[in-house]
């Protein structure tokens, strides 16, 4: 997966502590090529819940955010 389409809607304006971002893969992957295991990586995968837009990134922001919930990949 490529870094894709980050976040562009007015959550990335706001104070990193409010922004409804959530990190769904911290420094890792599931990727096909790997049979979906998990696999170290530098890469997180990163989500807004408010535009559901979804990235990776290797950005040091990631430490700011926590890790989804199950009910807010299900939402």
């Amino acid at each position: 997966m490529s870094g894709g389409a980050a976040c562009q809607c007015s959550e990335r304006l706001r104070p990193a502590n409010e922004r409804h971002w959530r990190v769904l893969a911290r420094r890792c992957n599931y990727s096909a090529f790997n049979g979906y295991h998990y696999t170290p990586s530098n890469w997180s995968h990163m989500k807004c819940l408010h535009c559901r837009a979804s990235w990776r990134t290797k950005a040091k922001y990631v430490a700011d955010f926590r890790d989804a919930t199950e009910e807010e990949l299900l939402a």
